[in-house]
């Protein structure tokens, strides 16, 4: 054996080696474990062993554990991953899930009836989902609301950033739901997928005040929610100026690494004109953002990333965020919390190289050794 195929062996054996499930230690399963990180008014919690208890600001929530909330009140809850659950008025939800290490195998919202408004954290692997007992919605990355009506028999979901897929447990009847839409299943297995009115984007935006717990009629909480209306956002709408300013996007499925991307979203409600728009933008695990001036038609905002700026890297995660100046010189950022560290996400396809080499037979005939990896 020469050199040149001890090492191509020896690659091989350690990647073997490395690969081995005898190698891979094995770590427990343990419960999912939350965190009630805000209670606004009436909030209860039950566990599995206990009753109907008062809930606590960093109560622990683990697999089987319930929250309840009263008219006018909300919990917000967190998990180790930064993703949140806002708990509307009137529901009843159960957590539940699986951990292995530090590694989420699967995380489930059980909403027995009420609202959940999320911002899920972008995960390689595993899907949040929010159940109900006629639908399952699966979701990875997205922003956006889930709830069900035992009195209309109907469960719904608005997506304001990311994607889901919307099944009904009755009939598998299955709907995907995008940026800017609303998704609907009946008591009847049946299931459709609409443009989301403004009314659903405000109650479904975790963003917005109201899922924020701020202004929930108590006055602690108001006076916490002033803001300065000279820095990077606006001020909290009141009852006399109508819906909030958002964003309606239409950015979900996958980019694809090497090619270029063209991103469009249309401005909705906002409180002055837009004079600038600004796309900061990187592939997760860089150590900073890039930035592209967009284009303002009307209420329209366009801008193309160039195909270099577009690659898979080891995360697959394509990262962004936006920055607009209005004509009175605020400033206004999407997510509106924390962009730079919360930022919007979208997966990234690998695009495949092949590589032929030719080499020659012992015969003296001419073939082809074909490589092929992910770029």
């Amino acid at each position: 054996m020469n050199k040149r195929s001890f090492a191509l062996v020896a690659i091989v054996v350690v990647a073997a080696l490395l690969t081995a499930p005898a190698w891979n230690f094995q770590q427990d399963k343990k419960s999912i474990s939350a965190y009630i990180i805000k209670v606004v008014r009436d909030v209860e919690r039950r566990t599995p062993t206990t009753g109907w208890s008062k809930a606590l600001t960093l109560a622990e929530l683990k697999t089987g554990h319930e929250v309840r909330t009263a008219e006018k009140s909300l919990a917000l809850i967190k998990f180790s991953d930064e993703s949140k659950v806002a708990v509307r008025e009137k529901s009843v939800i159960t957590i539940q899930g699986e951990v292995e290490g530090r590694q989420i195998l699967n995380r489930n919202v059980y909403i027995e009836r009420g609202r959940a408004v999320f911002n899920i954290r972008k995960q390689e692997t595993e899907q949040f989902r929010f159940t109900s007992p006629i639908s399952v919605a699966s979701i990875r990355g997205t922003e956006g609301g889930t709830g069900f009506e035992p009195s209309q028999n109907e469960a719904d979901i608005t997506i304001i950033t990311g994607v889901a897929d919307f099944q009904s447990t009755i009939t598998n009847c299955q709907t995907t739901v995008g940026a800017g839409q609303t998704g609907r299943i009946d008591s009847t297995g049946q299931c459709s997928t609409q443009p989301a009115t403004q009314n659903d984007l405000q109650q479904n935006n975790p963003n917005t005040n109201e899922n924020q717990g701020i202004d929930q009629g108590q006055g602690g909480d108001q006076r916490g929610a002033q803001r300065d209306t000279t820095g990077t956002r606006p001020p909290a709408p009141s009852p006399t100026q109508g819906p909030r300013f958002s964003l309606n996007t239409s950015l979900s499925g996958s980019l694809r690494s090497g090619s270029a991307a063209t991103i469009r979203v249309a401005l909705a409600n906002p409180p002055v004109d837009i004079t600038k728009v600004t796309l900061y933008y990187r592939i997760q695990g860089d150590a900073s953002y890039k930035s592209l001036m967009m284009t303002i038609s009307g209420q329209n905002v366009s801008g193309t990333i160039p195909a270099t700026d577009i690659r898979a890297g080891a995360t697959k995660t394509f990262e962004y965020y936006f920055s607009m100046t209005g004509s009175d010189g605020r400033v206004f950022t999407f997510p509106e919390s924390n962009p730079e560290s919360s930022p919007y996400t979208l997966p990234i396809t690998p695009r495949v190289v092949r590589i032929r080499i030719p080499v020659t037979g012992p015969e003296g005939t001419q073939r082809y050794l074909e490589i092929s990896y992910e770029e």
